[in-house]
């Protein structure tokens, strides 16, 4: 299904018939963005519309791994509110309070709070403290447990977690065979791969994680990090996953000041024996884009246990 362009000038007056006053379409952050999203000012101050980007998931290699992995499907706009509400029971990042779910024709909205702050670039463009701070509260996510993995807050489509690492090998082949046929570089470390997943450690539990961990899902003031916005990939998996992909995105300094926060709630679970694994299921998913591959499977270590 393509995007739905014609959205980006589409007026949202109705949704607030007696307090609108203008609006302002927002940047996509990064290139497959799921959502339109706006600025609405109203007699009662600003507030952020969001709607999804398209009608079904996307025949595209991340979008695809989330739907066949774990459920998540960002164009149910009815289910991402109920994530919003979801999240912010479980998260002491502020996360935006949900305000408002309505129709304009046959697409649905999302009315929630603008939180203060502007779009975080890097993690490594915040002090350590906030960075212990973050620690801290992903811990604090990680240390609900599921004994199943799939979408938030329903569990759709959930799995025995004992079953995850079976599925995602199935999902891999698909993504191999369906978006990378022709990647030569890809082969050797696809065969090897297969041997290891075999050996994995079983899961003993799945924790929320946000499935396409990025800083520009953060605001921030420029010090501290102040609130979490874009959530609509929060999914119940295993938190090695969301930590191993975490190490692409911190420096050592901010890597160490990460695990000092987190492991004052949580211990740092051993990522070892599912790193190369694990690494390889996200640069399948294009979850920082294309990759080269020796560069991704060989990238810095930042979380030795």
């Amino acid at each position: 299904m393509p995007n739905l362009s014609d959205l980006s000038a589409i007026n949202l007056a109705p949704l607030f018939p007696s307090t609108y006053l203008n609006q302002h379409l927002l940047p996509a952050v990064h290139p497959g963005q799921a959502s339109w999203v706006w600025v609405v000012k109203t007699a009662d101050g600003e507030q952020i519309v969001r709607t999804s980007r398209w009608c079904n998931v996307p025949d595209e290699d991340f979008w695809q791994a989330a739907l066949r992995l774990f459920h998540a499907d960002t164009s149910n706009m009815t289910q991402v509110g109920d994530l919003y509400r979801y999240l912010r029971t479980i998260s002491v990042i502020p996360t935006p309070n949900m305000l408002g779910v309505n129709n304009i024709g046959r697409q649905t909205f999302l009315i929630v709070e603008k939180l203060p702050g502007y779009t975080l670039a890097s993690f490594n463009d915040l002090p350590n403290q906030s960075l212990i701070m973050f620690g801290k509260s992903l811990a604090r996510i990680h240390s609900g447990r599921y004994s199943c993995f799939g979408s938030l807050p329903t569990l759709q489509g959930c799995r025995p977690v004992s079953q995850f690492h079976t599925l995602a090998v199935s999902v891999m082949e698909y993504l191999v065979t369906r978006y990378h046929a022709e990647d030569r570089d890809l082969r050797d470390y696809w065969a090897e791969s297969l041997d290891q997943w075999k050996h994995l450690p079983p899961l003993d539990f799945a924790s929320p994680i946000m499935l396409d961990m990025d800083p520009t899902q953060f605001l921030t003031d420029g010090t501290t990090i102040t609130g979490m916005v874009d959530i609509e990939l929060y999914v119940s998996g295993p938190r090695h996953l969301e930590l191993i992909g975490l190490e692409y995105l911190l420096d050592q300094d901010h890597a160490n000041a990460f695990r000092l926060g987190y492991e004052t709630v949580l211990p740092l679970p051993a990522l070892e024996p599912f790193r190369k694994a694990y690494r390889l299921l996200l640069g399948l998913m294009s979850f920082q884009g294309l990759v080269d591959w020796p560069c991704w499977m060989n990238a810095p270590i930042r979380f030795e246990h």
